[in-house]
């Protein structure tokens, strides 16, 4: 069984990028995440394991589907449900088709990112594991956390101290 992940609270920025900085470089816990009020440039950096985002793969099939939708919902109107001869033109006149394919592929494109957007970050979710450690609803306000998945529990303990922590937390299981 794996150790449990910590989570150390630091006093301001510069402390938790110090900490973020020398957990990753010189001990063998690994950074998972961090949490601060304000944007610490830098920090993204250090934090292993970062996986890219889905969320532009979701878009292309979503406009995709949205354009499909849309050649497919006038090709069928136009040839099969109401077909009507208008100037001499064919049923299927694809350039009259354009602008309903265009807003159908955005729209597809915005509804898609929208989902993939709340099922990436896990929502709705109404509690969080995270939330059960004392002062974390400072991490909004004037805390820094830095969260580690120590190689062991004590010596990461002891390492978060060594940093600086105000204070060492066990993360709860998720």
């Amino acid at each position: 069984m794996s150790a449990p992940r910590l989570l150390g609270e630091f006093d301001g920025p510069r402390q938790l990028l110090h900490a973020a900085r020398l957990t990753r470089q010189t001990s063998p816990h690994r950074v998972t995440d961090a949490y601060s009020p304000l944007p610490v440039e830098g920090l993204l950096a250090e934090i292993e394991d970062i996986r890219p985002s889905r969320l532009p793969l979701a878009l292309l099939f979503g406009g995709l589907g949205g354009a499909a939708l849309g050649v497919a919902l006038q090709w069928v109107s136009a040839t099969q449900i109401l077909p009507v001869l208008a100037g001499g033109r064919p049923f299927a006149s694809w350039p009259d088709f354009g602008f309903a394919i265009f807003e159908l592929a955005i729209l597809g494109a915005a509804v898609s990112g929208f989902v993939a957007l709340l099922v990436g970050c896990g929502l709705p979710r109404l509690h969080h594991p995270l939330f059960g450690v004392p002062d974390f609803t400072r991490a909004t306000q004037d805390r820094f956390f830095l969260e580690i998945e120590p190689a062991d529990e004590a010596e990461g303990r002891a390492h978060l101290g060594a940093l600086g922590a105000i204070a060492v937390h066990e993360v709860p299981p998720v």
